[in-house]
């Protein structure tokens, strides 16, 4: 009896051994499979991180860039108030089919914001738009000229009293000038123009010694004209689009063809009661010869300025007419020799808001004495045909729609040879 009860004791400890060792087995295997259920799990998270990780490393690189440059391309005019935006791409589709966010696929998608109006207005003016499009505007400017001479003939006497003629001459010059003009950007690099111009000019002539060659007693004479100018066409070519660290350079030709009247063999007559008094019997429109210029412009923003400058020369061919002389019944022909010319001139812009926009700017035309030659003669140089004329500019830009934008400019003269005062005012449609 006592040995079975021990046999029995003994059986029923292996098999209570062999139901732990089994269920040990049991929760060991279950642990093993939780364990590699959650290393799956964080592999994917890491992976998830990381991308999320280099997603957010290229945004914050790029928002740098923006910052330091003030810019997000290499095109200024996209500069002034632009934002770098994330495009809502929430999910993607995975290899799976399941949706997945866009970040795990390590290619964020990146949106720039839309140009600024005002930006482009200025950039359009002061060099070129490239953004393959249809330009049409109208403009119309007025400048204004008073020029006056006195011209002593005979000797002082005494030290103290003077001897001979004294005429005191006076040219007030009015020039009311439209023009319409054309534009289209073949590539964002290329783009050409077409401008046609309408000029109505009023000149008053003044002059002393009407009465017995008094010099107080004054005649004046009014002429007027109106036509056509000089038509001109122009392409603008982008060499260096603008970086970080350097300027928009684009380069301009420009070819003017004398489709105005011409101011040669217009006569001079003397004012019947005033043999001081000379005046023309028309006035020209254009300046009756070929010209073709050349120059670079370099604009560069610097949030939230724009500084602009530009260097250019024009070259006027020789072109012979039938008669260049200015005195009556006198027809004389020959040839004519234009002066070349040289401009620089500069400035900077600030976007004051979406629209609106300021600028500042200074330009100075150097022109070289002109020639003359008549048939059978040799070339003499005209007496006071060079000048050197500088003018102070100030300009406010409007984009009234997000096609149609307006442009005012005032200029004034700071040397005797620029107009006194210059006002313009354009506007541009953007097809």
């Amino acid at each position: 009896m006592d040995m079975r009860v021990y046999k029995l004791s003994a059986i029923t400890l292996a098999i209570s051994a062999c139901l732990s060792t089994n269920a040990w087995s049991g929760e060991a295997s279950a642990g093993t499979q939780d364990v590699e259920q959650l290393r799956k799990e964080l592999g994917e998270l890491n992976s998830r991180y990381e991308a999320q990780s280099a997603a957010l490393q290229a945004l914050a690189q790029r928002l740098q860039q923006l910052e330091t440059s003030g810019q997000g391309q290499a095109r200024p005019m996209h500069a002034v108030n632009k934002k770098m935006v994330v495009a809502d791409t929430d999910t993607a589709p995975s290899a799976s089919g399941e949706r997945t966010p866009a970040s795990e696929a390590n290619e964020p998608v990146i949106k720039e914001a839309p140009a600024s109006r005002s930006a482009e207005a200025v950039y359009r003016e002061q060099n070129a738009l490239f953004n393959k499009t249809f330009t049409l505007e109208a403009g119309v400017s007025y400048s204004h000229t008073d020029r006056r001479q006195l011209t002593l003939e005979g000797f002082l006497a005494l030290d103290a009293i003077f001897l001979g003629n004294i005429n005191l001459d006076r040219i007030q010059s009015d020039i009311t000038q439209f023009d319409l003009t054309g534009r289209y950007g073949v590539t964002d690099r290329l783009q050409f123009d077409l401008n046609l111009p309408f000029l109505y000019r009023a000149s008053t002539y003044e002059s002393g010694g009407a009465a017995g060659g008094s010099a107080s007693t004054l005649s004046e004479r009014d002429i007027s004209n109106a036509g056509l100018g000089d038509v001109s066409a122009g392409a603008y070519y982008r060499i260096f689009p603008e970086t970080p660290t350097t300027p928009d350079v684009v380069w301009n030709v420009r070819v003017k063809a004398p489709t105005g009247k011409d101011p040669y063999g217009i006569k001079l007559r003397t004012d019947p009661g005033n043999s001081n008094l000379v005046v023309p019997d028309d006035l020209p429109t254009g300046n009756g010869v070929w010209t073709l210029s050349s120059g670079l412009t370099f604009v560069k923003t610097i949030d939230p300025a724009i500084l602009f400058a530009n260097v250019s020369y024009a070259h006027n061919f020789t072109r012979k007419f039938d008669d260049i002389s200015g005195q009556p019944n006198v027809s004389t022909s020959g040839e004519i020799d234009l002066g070349d010319a040289y401009q620089l001139g500069g400035g900077l812009a600030f976007a004051l808001n979406e629209r609106m926009s300021m600028s500042m700017s200074y330009a100075h035309r150097f022109t070289q004495k002109s020639r003359i030659k008549a048939d059978g003669q040799s070339w003499v140089s005209v007496v006071g045909s060079d000048s050197s004329a500088g003018s102070l500019n100030f300009g406010v830009t409007y984009a009234m729609t997000d096609h149609l934008s307006m442009v005012a400019n005032v200029g004034v003269g700071v040397t005797p040879d620029a107009p006194d005062v210059t006002v313009g005012m354009k506007f541009p449609y953007n097809f």
